[in-house]
């Protein structure tokens, strides 16, 4: 397993932080046996059970050469983004908080308004241009979250008219029970093939001009409180 996982993960078992790997760290696992080339970031979810323990840890990433970025929804931190000094040989962490509503779990997400088109179907231009902007705007975020310790709040000033606000929406069952896998070392959903098949479709084959915004099932376009309570 990649060197800088396996190190990030020490510390939550160390820390007895119940997590799983997620989204395209899982996917690559999963489906390639190891983390996807195109995917800069390593990907892990915990309950907001666990944060007391994760904010114990926090330090120690910044110790070891992170810049801890904290994101906030009404005023509640939903997500912890450990950047690197050296972007170009370690990825970023993304650590996102679920909590459960009924039968569900979330966690809010946002992506800068003037990344990309969310349409199905865009010329080829339309979305190689809209590709190199999305390059472009997350090397920005990530050389500035190298020199700034920023706690954003994605529903206030500044930030708010710059963003586009929506929810990861998962079945809560797809996280209640988790499985430690001794190939990767490391916990992942129990029913992970479900739970791929969930979030991509066709989750074996690499998908063209995926966008995770718009492409991932796993995602509501709406913000937090307009689906809270809804089955």
């Amino acid at each position: 397993m990649n060197r800088q996982l396996q190190d990030v993960l020490a510390l939550f078992h160390q820390h007895k932080i119940n997590y799983w790997l997620d989204s395209g760290t899982l996917l690559g696992l999963m489906r390639e046996g190891e983390l996807l080339e195109s995917d800069k970031d390593l990907d892990i979810s915990v309950w907001d059970t666990e944060l007391e323990k994760l904010q114990k840890i926090l330090p120690c990433f910044h110790q070891a050469g992170y810049q801890v970025y904290a994101a906030y929804y009404q005023g509640q931190v939903f997500k912890y983004n450990l950047t690197p000094a050296n972007l170009r040989k370690l990825r970023t962490v993304d650590i996102n908080i679920y909590r459960k509503a009924v039968d569900y779990a979330w966690c809010p997400m946002n992506y800068f308004k003037f990344s990309a088109s969310t349409k199905k179907k865009d010329t080829q231009s339309k979305r190689s241009f809209a590709k190199k902007v999305r390059a472009l705007i997350r090397s920005a975020w990530k050389k500035l979250n190298t020199k700034i310790a920023l706690n954003v709040h994605i529903d206030r000033l500044p930030w708010r008219p710059f963003l586009v606000l929506g929810t990861w929406w998962i079945p809560a069952e797809f996280y209640r029970q988790r499985q430690f896998d001794p190939d990767i070392q490391a916990w992942r959903p129990l029913r992970w093939e479900d739970y791929l098949a969930y979030r991509y479709g066709n989750w074996q084959q690499p998908q063209i001009n995926w966008v995770f915004y718009r492409d991932d099932h796993g995602i509501k376009a709406k913000i937090p409180v307009d689906l809270i309570g809804l089955d």
